[in-house]
């Protein structure tokens, strides 16, 4: 095994850990840069990702992809049918090919209360090769 695969395995070790000690009734929203192509095999990880997914999966997504199967949770951006040019979050710049690996992650529970998931195209002339990712959260707050 080499040093990159080290720290992947790492990660999801330490994930797969805090993930285990959050209580059941709480909500769960992970975001980030998680390096990982989830593809679009919505028939493989049903109810891991939706049918709006892009390109295929490398090894570092079906981890990521197994790590969310275990914990019920659900890949937002593969959920809405949309153009992939708001899917797509990072670019490979040498090759000026656009990839989906910033993710907004959330319990299965949880997914109806996410009204879009999209890339900010707006923000392609930033400094970075990665968009933002834009998220419309319905949120209901229980009284005490």
């Amino acid at each position: 095994m080499d040093a990159d695969e080290i720290m992947k395995e790492n990660f999801y070790s330490q994930l797969d850990t805090i993930l285990s000690n959050i209580p059941k009734k709480d909500e769960i929203i992970l975001l980030g840069d998680f390096n990982d192509r989830v593809g679009r095999d919505s028939k493989l990880w049903n109810g891991t990702i939706g049918k709006e997914g892009v390109g295929n999966s490398n090894a570092n997504g079906v981890l990521l992809l197994t790590k969310c199967t275990e914990h019920r949770l659900v890949i937002t951006e593969t959920l809405f049918h949309q153009r992939n040019k708001f899917k797509m979050s990072w670019k490979y710049l040498r090759l000026k090919h656009w990839h989906l690996i910033d993710y907004v992650i959330v319990q299965t529970r949880d997914c109806q209360d996410f009204l879009i998931t999209r890339a900010m195209t707006s923000t392609d002339d930033c400094w970075t090769g990665h968009r933002l990712i834009h998220s419309c959260i319905s949120i209901r707050i229980a009284p005490k």
